[in-house]
């Protein structure tokens, strides 16, 4: 695997940037998760967020993209490994991994509830 190594810092990135590049091409939830992410970035600004509450933000909304970047991953090698033919052991592992997500997404749904809720609620009473 050594020929598949980076030489320096800025081929890593390059890698990285592909790689990115790939899911998201590839992969519509990310897609729109990220589309999702930004609008809730963009009225945290709107709504004036305190920095905690934008940090708490952040850190959601990537949660989401590491998890739903893992599942891509997971998916990529559990097809690999069966060259894509059915099988128990992988449609387990196929949804496994999407329940992760699953999981992910609603505790972001929650975090941004109790983010949002307050400001908004306030705004309109």
């Amino acid at each position: 695997m050594s020929k598949y190594k980076a030489e320096n810092f800025f081929e890593s990135l390059k890698f990285a940037f592909t790689g990115l590049l790939w899911a998201i091409k590839s992969q519509r939830n990310i897609r729109i998760e990220i589309i999702l992410g930004m609008v809730a970035i963009i009225v945290g600004v709107i709504i004036n967020f305190s920095m905690l509450e934008f940090a708490v933000l952040l850190i959601t909304v990537g949660f989401v993209l590491m998890a739903e970047l893992l599942n891509t991953i997971i998916e990529f090698i559990v097809d690999a490994y069966f060259g894509n033919k059915y099988s128990t052991l992988a449609k387990m592992s196929k949804d496994i991994a999407a329940g992760m997500v699953l999981m992910c997404v609603v505790l972001s749904f929650i975090i941004g509830f109790l983010l949002f809720a307050p400001k908004i609620l306030r705004f309109y009473f």
